[in-house]
């Protein structure tokens, strides 16, 4: 039994390598919206987990952050220490390390969502910030989609395991020891990404983050 685990664990790994190699963060307003949030903190230590061009540490290492990312593959970065590993083992840093820990659009692939929230607390200081980023199953779409008996968006990806709604999400934070602070979304129908006049619905998505595309949830160890 234990051997077939570990042959399905290995062909999962190589399959999620094959879809994510070479990937860079297509939609950059949802990495802006949460830089834009965490304006506030003072510049630190950065752990990015599930690293990409265009993610979250590219943009925090302008800002004097020292950061660190982590990802199936390592990549080369002159500002940014890259680190390959397997996610779904560990995070393979110090405890009690780093300021803030970002994963954007990766909870949805562990096999074990609650041990990767483990390793976020256990990786973070006290009073650290951990922010997650998710599809919404309950987004505004969605709503129509199953309305008119299609199945939601998202559920189509088959390297996506878990599914979240804000009320579950929030959930799951705090049951592995987070408090969540807010919750927001990248946009409510589009972004800039698609038109400039996304910016609309991106505003909405910080008023109404259950009709949201993209869950942003900013939650401190407690």
């Amino acid at each position: 039994m234990k051997e077939d685990n570990r042959l399905g664990h290995n062909v999962i790994r190589s399959v999620q390598i094959v879809h994510h190699q070479g990937v860079e963060v297509p939609d950059f307003p949802r990495i802006e919206k949460v830089v834009h949030n965490l304006r506030h903190l003072p510049p630190g230590k950065l752990l990015d987990v599930g690293y990409s061009e265009g993610g979250f540490a590219d943009y925090l290492s302008k800002s004097e952050w020292e950061c660190t990312g982590l990802d199936l593959t390592a990549h080369s970065h002159p500002r940014i220490k890259t680190i390959g590993c397997d996610l779904n083992e560990g995070f393979p840093v110090e405890s009690e390390a780093f300021d803030v820990v970002t994963a954007g659009e990766v909870i949805e692939h562990m096999l074990d969502e609650g041990a990767f929230l483990d390793e976020c607390h256990r990786v973070l200081k006290k009073g650290g910030t951990l922010v997650v980023t998710t599809p919404n199953l309950a987004y505004s779409v969605n709503r129509l989609r199953v309305l008119f008996g299609k199945t939601p968006l998202f559920i189509y990806d088959p390297n996506h395991y878990h599914f979240h709604t804000r009320q579950t999400l929030v959930r799951l934070m705090e049951e592995h020891r987070f408090r969540v602070e807010k919750v927001l979304a990248s946009h409510v129908l589009y972004s800039r990404r698609r038109h400039f006049t996304g910016k609309v619905f991106e505003v909405l998505g910080d008023i109404f983050p259950t009709f949201g595309a993209h869950l942003i949830a900013f939650a401190v160890k407690v």
